[in-house]
C-alpha cells in the first residue's frame, strides 16, 4: 500500500507563495491562486498584540484584550482583500463536524453568536468568507471550480483522525453536486512529521486509520506522525486527483518568527487564520 500512495504522491505539488498586503503576510497554494477565489493562510506578523501573543494573534480567548484582537481581525481582513462583516468563523471542538454556511451567517463568531460546534465550512455563496483558526492545526482548502464552491476546514489531530477532509468532500458532494475529481485541494502550514511526536499508543491509531508509513517510532513510547501525509490520503479516499492536491510544506513548529504554536509554546501563544471566499 506504500508503494501505491508513493507513486500518487510523486503527482502532488509541494510548497507555497508567500505575499503581503497591507503589511499583512499570508501564505498561498499556487494551485489556488485562480480567478474567482482568494484564500490565505496568516503569518503572526503585522498586529497589535504584545507579548507571547505579538503581534498578529487571531484567537479571541487567548489574551485578554478583546480590543487587541478585534484590531487584528480588521487587519487581517483588509489584508486579504475581505470585509470584516463578511468573515464567519468556525467553532472548533477538535471534531469532523462540517457546516454549510451562507450570507445570513456572516459575522458569526465576529461579535455575533458563534456557529455551532464544528470544524469546517462549505458554501458557494459568494457574499460570505470562510474562516478558520490555527496554531499547529492543519487548514484545508478544497475549492470546485466547475459548482462554484468552497471549503475550509480546521484539522487538529483528532479531526484528521476522524477524517474531516473527506467528510467535507462528501458534504460537498451532497450539497452542491461537487465531483471530488473536480475538487482543487491544500493543506496549509501546520506541524511537521519531525516535530510532532505523540504517545505510541496514538500513533499506532494513526498508522490503523491510514497506513503504516504515517507514523515511524520516537524515544521509547513515542512516535512521530505526518499530518500532511494522513491530509493526503484522505483526499485521495475522497476521489480527489493526486495532480489536483497541494501540501504547502510550511511548519508552524519551526518557524517562531512567522507562526504561532500551541506545542512550541507551551499552550501560552496566539493564532493564526486561514481563509477562503468566492469572489
Amino acid at each position: 500500500m506504500q508503494n501505491s500512495y508513493d507513486a500518487l504522491a510523486a503527482r502532488f505539488a509541494h510548497g507555497f507563495v508567500y505575499e503581503k498586503n497591507q503589511g499583512i503576510g499570508f501564505y498561498k497554494a499556487c494551485s489556488l491562486e485562480l480567478p474567482g477565489l482568494r484564500h490565505g493562510f496568516s503569518t503572526r506578523e503585522g498586529g497589535v498584540s504584545k507579548g507571547p501573543y505579538a503581534s498578529l494573534n487571531l484567537h479571541w480567548q487567548k489574551e485578554g484584550c478583546a480590543a487587541d484582537v478585534l484590531e487584528n481581525y480588521r487587519r487581517f481582513a483588509r489584508g486579504a482583500g475581505v470585509a470584516y462583516e463578511d468573515m464567519v468563523i468556525v467553532n472548533h471542538a477538535h471534531g469532523n463536524n462540517v457546516l454549510q454556511v451562507s450570507r445570513e451567517d456572516r459575522g458569526k463568531g465576529f461579535g455575533l453568536p458563534p456557529l455551532p460546534f464544528c470544524d469546517g465550512l462549505i458554501t458557494n455563496d459568494p457574499a460570505v468568507v470562510l474562516v478558520t483558526s490555527h496554531a499547529d492545526c492543519g487548514a484545508f482548502f478544497f475549492y470546485d471550480p466547475r459548482k462554484r464552491a468552497v471549503g475550509m476546514a480546521h484539522a487538529g489531530w483528532k479531526g484528521t483522525l476522524m477524517q474531516i477532509g473527506l467528510v467535507m468532500a462528501e458534504k460537498m458532494q451532497r450539497a452542491f453536486g461537487t465531483n471530488p475529481g473536480d475538487i482543487l485541494a491544500a493543506a496549509g502550514p501546520c506541524i511537521c512529521p519531525k516535530c510532532f511526536e505523540v504517545d505510541a499508543e496514538l500513533g499506532e491509531a494513526f498508522a490503523n486509520a491510514f497506513e503504516p508509513g504515517v507514523c515511524r517510532p520516537g524515544k521509547p513510547g513515542k512516535a512521530y506522525v505526518d499530518l500532511p501525509q494522513c491530509a493526503a490520503i484522505q483526499f485521495l479516499r475522497a476521489g480527489i486527483l493526486p495532480e489536483h492536491i497541494t501540501l504547502m510544506d510550511a511548519c508552524t513548529f519551526e518557524n517562531p518568527a512567522m507562526f504561532f504554536s500551541h506545542r512550541r509554546d507551551k499552550g501560552v501563544t496566539g493564532s493564526m487564520a486561514a481563509f477562503i471566499r468566492l469572489c
